[in-house]
């Protein structure tokens, strides 16, 4: 499970393997020999539905998020109930980095391996009416008997296994400028998917015993989700391609600046194991004794609604046995400046791309700049950043290395019990690696 940005990691010159992941060209010409990333993890939320005040967290208090999660007393919603039709925006996702590597094959070309484990999950634009009731699983009587509906929200999920191979060179270096190209090849496997567009649904709940829909309709598809299901419900490919431009100081031994273009993640999986998609449409229909339904499968919850929405007709509904997901594809714009020494600036942008009327998985834009202090054995950065995702959201971060190993994150206000919580990012791990000996003043002739 993987999507965020780690900006205080990613952008160091000791981020090893892990900045090949924002930037394939970045372990050419690196700081370090070689580099081994034994595992590392993260995760991010944002969203402007949900929230946890400040007064009901801990510092540091990650066990009390996890548990007020579970035990569903933790969280309260932004809902405005004389404004049902306010539009709400959720997007999680989170990493699981195994053994990966890169290494120095041979003057100006280098290879890596990363094996991770990726998961996103967006819903843009949903009605505060709908939002509301998912949240009060449509047990809140003060939105019975109120004619409600949603014609905007789009909701995608997916997680997927991803295999990697990094290649990365130096184009052209004269001593004082260097160019580097670097790409990133993935095979993907599938675990699950789902996705929700097109929705047109008007509705109305009297109460548990009826579910009215009028002129409604929506497509959606999904994987299987039983217990004893192979995780492996389809394959595909993605591809990132990156390139910096480094203005070298030879005689300091560093750079000056570095530019960084990069374009991440496009690709897509075809779901089609365990997989289906459907179409649901009506001029009038009514989910009787919807309050005490039981499903044994998600293939009889599909049944249902298509008998509900077709009067009868249990199968009417299904239109496909496979569906595919795009990848959260973006372009990438870094900017690095060694302002003294062992002090750095950067800059990134993050620009999400969409996919127009197909489904897939979003990318939430990142504006960020991170000071940081950086030697071979300490680094402390402070990444300021703007999250985009239907709504801004500022927020304030700090990451710290020590050795091989470094923890931070890029939103730890409602960690340290300053903010209310709205939004989560965290990350840590462990690598292990050798650094370059010191370079001295070269001319490519």
């Amino acid at each position: 499970m993987y999507a965020q940005q780690n900006l205080g990691i990613w952008n160091s010159n000791y981020a090893g393997i892990q900045g090949s992941l924002i930037n394939p060209s970045s372990i050419a010409d690196s700081k370090l020999k070689w580099d081994l990333n034994v595992i590392s993890v993260g995760e991010v939320f944002d969203n402007n539905f949900l929230y946890a005040p400040k007064s009901s967290l801990a510092f540091f208090g990650i066990k009390r998020i996890i548990k007020g999660s579970i035990d569903e007393n933790l969280f309260y919603t932004n809902f405005d109930a004389q404004n049902t039709n306010t539009l709400y925006n959720v997007t999680l996702s989170a990493q699981i980095l195994g053994p990966s590597f890169f290494m120095k094959i041979k003057k100006n070309h280098w290879i890596g391996f990363t094996i991770a484990g990726r998961a996103y999950a967006n819903v843009r634009n949903i009605s505060g009416g709908a939002a509301q009731n998912a949240f009060d699983y449509f047990l809140n009587k003060e939105l019975w008997n109120t004619d409600l509906h949603d014609n905007t929200a789009r909701i995608n999920s997916m997680g997927w296994l991803q295999y990697g191979l990094h290649y990365a060179t130096v184009l052209y270096n004269n001593g004082t400028d260097e160019l580097k190209a670097g790409i990133s090849l993935n095979y993907l496997q599938g675990i699950a998917a789902a996705y929700v567009k097109n929705t047109n649904i008007n509705y109305k709940i009297p109460d548990t015993a009826n579910f009215i829909f009028s002129n409604s309709s929506v497509d959606y598809g999904r994987t299987d989700f039983n217990e004893d299901r192979k995780l492996n419900d389809g394959h595909g490919f993605g591809a990132d391609i990156g390139f910096s431009y480094v203005h070298l100081d030879p005689i300091k031994n560093n750079y000056i600046y570095r530019l960084c273009l990069t374009v991440i993640d496009v690709g897509s999986i075809n779901f089609n194991r365990n997989a289906s998609s459907y179409h649901l449409q009506t001029d009038s229909a009514n989910l009787e004794n919807w309050h005490q339904l039981k499903f044994a499968d998600n293939t009889q919850l599909d049944q249902t609604l298509s008998a509900v929405f077709y009067h009868g007709d249990s199968t009417r509904s299904l239109t496909s046995d496979h569906f595919k997901m795009g990848l959260p594809a973006a372009i990438s714009v870094q900017a690095d400046w060694n302002i003294c020494k062992n002090y750095f600036l950067n800059a990134t942008i993050i620009k999400g791309l969409g996919h127009s009327s197909g489904q897939g998985v979003t990318r939430p834009d990142i504006y960020s700049v991170t000071p940081r202090y950086e030697t071979k054995w300490v680094e402390i950065s402070v990444p300021f950043s703007l999250i985009y995702y239907g709504h801004m959201q500022p927020r304030v971060g700090l990451a710290v290395r020590a050795g091989y190993f470094f923890i931070g994150g890029d939103a730890i206000g409602p960690l340290l019990k300053l903010d209310n919580l709205e939004g989560v990012d965290f990350y840590t791990g462990i690598h292990y690696f050798i650094a370059e000996k010191q370079k001295t003043a070269k001319v490519d002739l």
